[in-house]
């Protein structure tokens, strides 16, 4: 593995020299190498993963870990690639995924291998945008050991090609969204995520009638309109003082209390609306039916971009549980 890593590594840093894309783009400037390829040994300096620079220095702060070098040689040296090239730190306990008995060789390829800074798609080697092959939304809510230390469904892409893959992205959200509500009921498919608050509505009527039509409406109207905006008013004072002065009538209500009363937003949140993501998550059964809903991104994002540069070892298929692929993989900065 320690060969295949260096190999890797070795061919990505000469794509970096003949595979430059002359297209610039503007209006996307993330420029910052996504992948630091840090080599986390074993107590014994046998390679268990790749991680970011950020995971790694946090792994020395706490002194758990030392910079080191791969296990030497038979010979007892180690090559000069390896010497300039790899940063690597070694862990001072025994990590309790050091048994690889229960990872594929599949799995292992994937948390032992280099990755590259280029987007998956096009191979692009300039400016790129994180994207989460689950979409964000639904990945946030999802259980933590289904999203903690798992970087295997966040790739990196090109904006262009981001573009591209956020389109029918959104229209296949969408339409899970709509089917699901359909399930829910009728009244599930158009229900507005705001409502009208009927009192703050008539607040709003009160102020307006007050500025514009004072002259021409009834006294006892003008009266019962004053009345109900000086107690909304009231209720929006912290201080009594405040309150007491705009309740007991003595002076009229000014231009900007008016104007106050004119300009209440009378759309509130409406308590029953569920939004989309938390509609299409909650419909997930269990822990099979989270495997599935995961794989089926997967087999989407495929079939979709069609990717030529993806990771190498990554599978539709890889485990989809934090911890289950043997590692503590924090694999893209920051991520």
């Amino acid at each position: 593995f320690i060969t295949l890593f260096i190999f890797s590594l070795l061919l990505f840093r000469d794509l970096d020299t003949t595979n430059k894309n002359p297209i610039q783009h503007t209006t996307h400037d993330n420029n910052i190498t996504q992948y630091d390829n840090v080599c986390m040994l074993d107590t014994n300096r046998e390679l268990m993963c790749t991680i970011s620079m950020k995971k790694a220095r946090w792994y020395t702060k706490k002194g758990i870990a030392e910079w080191s070098t791969f296990k030497e040689d038979d010979d007892g040296s180690t090559t000069n690639l390896i010497a300039e090239e790899v940063k690597c730190i070694r862990l001072l306990f025994e990590h309790n995924g050091a048994d690889s008995k229960k990872t594929t060789p599949e799995e292992t390829l994937y948390l032992r291998s280099a990755k590259q800074n280029v987007c998956v798609a096009c191979g692009d080697d300039g400016h790129h945008i994180r994207h989460y092959i689950v979409p964000y939304s639904y990945r946030t809510l999802l259980p933590e050991e289904y999203k903690s230390h798992m970087s295997h469904d966040i790739v990196i892409l090109c904006p262009d090609c981001h573009l591209e893959c956020e389109r029918p992205t959104k229209k296949r959200m969408k339409n899970i969204e709509h089917d699901l509500r359909m399930k829910m009921g009728e009244g599930a498919i158009d229900i507005s995520p705001f409502i009208d608050d009927p009192h703050l509505r008539h607040i709003r009527s009160c102020g307006i009638a007050l500025v514009k039509w004072t002259e021409n409406m009834p006294t006892e109207k003008v009266e019962r309109y004053d009345k109900d905006v000086r107690e909304y008013l009231a209720s929006m004072c912290k201080k009594e003082e405040e309150k007491e002065a705009i309740l007991n009538g003595k002076e009229k209500l000014t231009k900007s209390q008016l104007q106050k009363a004119c300009s209440v937003n009378y759309r509130v949140k409406n308590p029953n609306f569920v939004r989309g993501n938390e509609v299409v998550v909650r419909s997930l059964k269990g822990a099979q039916g989270i495997e599935e809903f995961i794989i089926d991104w997967r087999k989407h994002f495929i079939a979709m971009v069609n990717p030529q540069h993806m990771p190498t070892g990554w599978r539709i298929d890889s485990p989809v549980l934090c911890g289950s692929m043997g590692g503590d993989v924090d694999g893209v900065k920051s991520w």
